[in-house]
């Protein structure tokens, strides 16, 4: 696939089956990752990779009684007899964190989130960028991070759901957004 191709191809995935992604899967979609800029070279970006299925029932137990109720229910309603999962029960779960102290550092989050789920579509992996574990959420989680190997001084910007996509992708919904040129 082109890289014109996977852009365009690239769709959220809320659906996912239980297989595990191979290690060879996890690891490209890491190493896009690790290739995304950073600004000013600095790469404080950390990945916690999380694939235990207990901490992923622990931290969506915290989560829910965190989020609020039109999200709680909005998830029920996308994940059906499932219940609730944040993450949409995906068996691979990586929580990007960076140190908040350079101005950058959501951004460069960012960047390796993009990159992660474009390697993800590349490989017929799907992926959802879930972002419960931020913002106020992160010191709250805190116990949950450090046991997930989130270094103290960070913070986290993003999350990544990966998985086999469990349903084909459904259409992109039309663009709104609007492109002006100064020639």
């Amino acid at each position: 696939m082109d890289a014109i191709e996977c852009l365009g191809s690239r769709r959220t995935c809320r659906a996912f089956k239980p297989d595990m992604p191979t290690d060879e899967e996890i690891s490209a979609v890491l190493g896009a990752a690790l290739n995304a800029p950073s600004g000013m070279s600095r790469f404080t970006r950390h990945f916690a990779v999380i694939t235990n299925a207990d901490w992923l029932a622990r931290m969506n137990a915290r989560v829910r009684t965190l989020a609020g109720d039109a999200s709680v229910a909005s998830n029920l309603e996308r994940n059906g007899e499932k219940g609730y999962s944040c993450n949409y029960h995906s068996p691979v779960f990586i929580v990007v964190s960076a140190d908040p102290a350079y101005p950058t550092s959501r951004d460069d989050c960012a960047c390796a989130l993009e990159s992660m789920f474009l390697a993800a579509t590349a490989l017929g992996l799907g992926s959802c960028w879930i972002n419960q574990l931020g913002g106020d959420n992160c010191e709250k989680l805190r116990d949950l991070l450090r046991e997930a190997g989130v270094p103290e001084n960070h913070r986290v910007y993003g999350c990544c759901a990966l998985g086999y996509p469990a349903a084909p992708s459904a259409p992109k919904k039309p663009r709104t957004e609007k492109i002006t040129y100064l020639k």
